[in-house]
């Protein structure tokens, strides 16, 4: 079975995402449609802006089994809203270079549908 962790934002206190992402991760839905059914082994905060230590984190999900590291929605909310990350596109695109054996997943396609 395929394991996923999630890279959340510190500062977002409204974890409803966890319900409708894990919910994702274990039917195959959403933005984890192509995995099928899998298991989340963990969510770890990217240590605050602007990502300094997102790789690092992502590296100790790997360590705990994480076949695939995924982008919480709690920051990628739209830019309108105060509790976007600014830099979300940045911290993806470090994972997605650094990480060349892991699959990064945006959760903004669909975590929950």
């Amino acid at each position: 079975m395929v394991k996923v962790g999630f890279i959340i934002c510190p500062h977002c206190s409204d974890m409803t995402w966890e319900t409708k992402e894990f919910a994702a991760v274990k039917t195959g839905a959403g933005a984890f449609r192509n995995l099928g059914p899998a298991a989340v082994v963990g969510c770890i905060a990217c240590a605050g802006c602007p990502g300094r230590q997102v790789v690092n984190r992502a590296k100790l999900l790997i360590k705990c089994g994480a076949d695939i590291i995924a982008m919480s929605s709690c920051m990628s909310s739209t830019a309108a809203d105060k509790n976007a990350c600014p830099y979300y596109e940045h911290i993806l695109e470090e994972l997605s270079k650094k990480l060349r054996t892991t699959i990064v997943i945006d959760c903004r396609n669909g975590a929950g549908a």
